[in-house]
């Protein structure tokens, strides 16, 4: 928020005020964030605020920072797990055996 300021943008807060804007915004992030975790959204956190500081003409509202803010990253799908020789010729014959009933005739 610091850096907002140092912008200086129309409407932006003045100085005996930041204090409780600061505590304001926490608050509302806190509120629309509460299962916050500091690895995963302190990174997701600065990069809103680095597209408030590019694209703000006015002290931006905190809907605009949550607006801004992007998707937590998704975490790596694991493998499938490995099959043995065994399982993959069990998994061929239902596929065999399900294929010759879809072929018997009624």
């Amino acid at each position: 928020m610091e850096r907002l300021v140092i912008l200086g943008l129309e409407g932006r807060p003045l100085g005996r005020a930041m204090g409780e804007v600061v505590r304001m915004w926490a608050q509302i992030i806190a509120g629309r964030l509460p299962q916050a975790d500091a690895a995963l959204d302190a990174p997701r956190l600065h990069a809103a605020f680095d597209v408030l500081e590019a694209t703000c003409e006015r002290w931006p509202a905190p809907k605009q920072l949550l607006d801004a803010l992007p998707a937590r990253p998704q975490p790596q799908p694991l493998p499938p797990p490995p099959m043995s020789e065994d399982q993959r010729a069990k998994v061929r014959a239902m596929l065999a055996d399900v294929a010759a009933k879809l072929r018997m005739p009624r």
